[in-house]
């Protein structure tokens, strides 16, 4: 995602990366619950399902969510 983001905005995705955790460290606890949860989700699709995580199989309001903690 921060290479996205990199490539879109012409910013370095380190300073994206840093800006994102910066953020996360900020959320509420349910956000930050959230996050973790929805994580979780990719993390066993990855895993243990051997699925390749992609537009396809990730909730859209994920994305959404993620999108929004940069911009």
């Amino acid at each position: 995602m921060a290479y996205g983001i990199s490539v879109k905005e012409n910013i370095d995705a380190f300073i994206i990366k840093q800006r994102l955790v910066s953020k996360i460290n900020m959320l509420p606890q349910s956000d930050a619950e959230y996050l973790v949860s929805q994580l979780a989700i990719l993390i066993d699709k990855s895993l243990n399902q051997g699925e390749t995580i992609d537009d396809k199989n990730v909730d859209k309001d994920f994305v959404s969510f993620l999108l929004r903690l940069f911009y």
